[in-house]
């Protein structure tokens, strides 16, 4: 087993981002929070070690960092934050997804249980892909968005940057949708989506 590895965040999603790592058998050696008081806390037995900015005291410990923080904006900061302090941000796949061969994945995705990434699929940096989405052929999401569980994108659909999209959402096949989008938990999607929308219900 190499170096340990660290996460950023200790909200619900870090539960995801812990689970994620064990089954990748990588070993947690804790999570970093603003939100950590003077109490010891463990989450699934990792301990939170102290505030977002404290990591960089751990740099010469860890083998790399994820990145656990729901918020778009939130995971963008700090994903700068540590790559100006000289993390490594790999992508994480949990086993039971599936990536295709010439699928492209960046640096600093999640790709939980159960996703599905087909074929000529683009991810950007900084992703998540929740529990049970589906990607279909030759889309792309762009840098920092995040599908929720359960979304379906259908082929050569195009997701800009810092966009979310929410709890079972459908979107149709060959759309663009813009940056800085927020599409809500439901939502059909059968229409183009300009950037800085917020959508919900059935978009035609």
């Amino acid at each position: 087993m190499g170096r340990l590895v660290a996460v950023m965040g200790a909200g619900g999603h870090a539960r995801v981002i812990s689970s994620i790592l064990k089954a990748n058998q990588m070993e947690i050696m804790g999570f970093f929070d603003d939100s950590c008081n003077d109490d010891l806390e463990l989450i699934q037995g990792a301990p939170v070690l102290g505030h977002f900015e404290d990591i960089v005291q751990h740099g010469d410990s860890l083998e790399a960092v994820y990145l656990a923080l729901g918020d778009n904006l939130e995971r963008r900061k700090w994903f700068t934050f540590l790559v100006q302090n000289n993390f490594a941000l790999p992508s994480l796949i949990h086993p039971s997804a599936r990536i295709e061969q010439d699928a492209a994945v960046d640096i600093a995705t999640v790709i939980c249980i159960g996703a599905i990434v087909c074929t000529e699929v683009e991810i950007g940096k900084g992703c998540i892909l929740n529990t049970g989405c589906y990607v279909d052929h030759e889309s792309s999401v762009g840098d920092f968005s995040h599908l929720a569980p359960g979304v379906t994108v259908a082929g050569r659909t195009y997701i800009g940057s810092n966009t979310f999209v929410g709890l079972n959402a459908a979107i149709a096949d060959g759309l663009k949708i813009g940056r800085n989008v927020v599409i809500g938990a439901g939502s059909v999607i059968l229409a183009d989506i300009p950037d800085g929308s917020r959508v919900v219900g059935v978009h035609k």
